[in-house]
């Protein structure tokens, strides 16, 4: 797993309004707790930290300098997303790691290869994007990739094909399939009405960094590899 620096800055209030005029002058705010420390909220400019997922993605382990000369190692362990405009970050969460301590993280699937039964009109599903895995950060990969291109219909892929490092537990359901090639689904001549959209939400809330501040216990370490639609701060 790479390193890579990231600059944020620390914030001393929290809220939903707050949050949204962060937001609308380009900055992302931001939770990061873990190790039986204290929450710190923190903030970082939208633009930088797009150009840093672009490089790195989300499977990094960060040295964050959080201000003052103080250094941080951590993950990522969540992004929110704006529901209906994607590229707009809402919220990050970080938690805390020790290079010398096993994490609990999700590794993203990639696939490779063009199954032949696409060729006979089969469908290829991929139900299960992102492998959690448990190992030192140092040796949580990049992302898997996963080798389809002799899947016939009817052939699937599943956890327990996977072989990994020794090193690497994996966490998910060995039986648990990756990807699969259907067979072609009826298409209906009648088509189906649209569904209405709805009005859009504004995204907004800030219960996640008050229960994270409250710290009960220590966090199970997971980092999510997707897009949220709810606004967890």
């Amino acid at each position: 797993m790479q390193q890579a620096k990231l600059e944020v800055q620390q914030r001393g209030t929290f809220g939903k309004q707050h949050a949204r005029s962060l937001r609308r002058d380009g900055i992302v705010p931001a939770v990061l707790y873990g190790r039986a420390q204290d929450t710190l909220t923190i903030q970082l400019n939208a633009r930088t930290f797009k150009q840093f997922l672009r490089t790195y993605g989300e499977n990094v382990i960060i040295n964050m300098d959080v201000g003052n000369g103080n250094t941080e190692t951590v993950i990522i362990k969540d992004i929110q997303r704006h529901p209906v405009e994607k590229h707009t970050l809402v919220h990050a969460d970080f938690i805390r790691i020790s290079l010398d301590e096993p994490v609990t993280s999700g590794v993203p699937v990639v696939l490779e290869g063009t199954p032949p039964g696409i060729q006979e009109g089969g469908v290829l599903e991929f139900p299960l994007r992102q492998i959690t895995v448990h190992c030192l950060p140092m040796r949580i990969p990049t992302d898997i990739s996963v080798d389809v291109g002799e899947l016939d219909i009817g052939d699937a892929i599943h956890v327990s094909d996977l072989s990994l490092d020794e090193e690497i537990e994996i966490i998910d359901d060995p039986q648990r399939i990756i990807a699969t090639v259907s067979q072609p689904r009826v298409q209906l001549e009648e088509e189906t009405p649209e569904a209405e959209e709805g009005e859009e939400g504004e995204v907004e809330g800030e219960e996640g960094e008050e229960a994270a501040a409250e710290q009960p216990s220590e966090p199970e370490i997971i980092s999510r590899r997707r897009s949220d639609d709810d606004d967890d701060e």
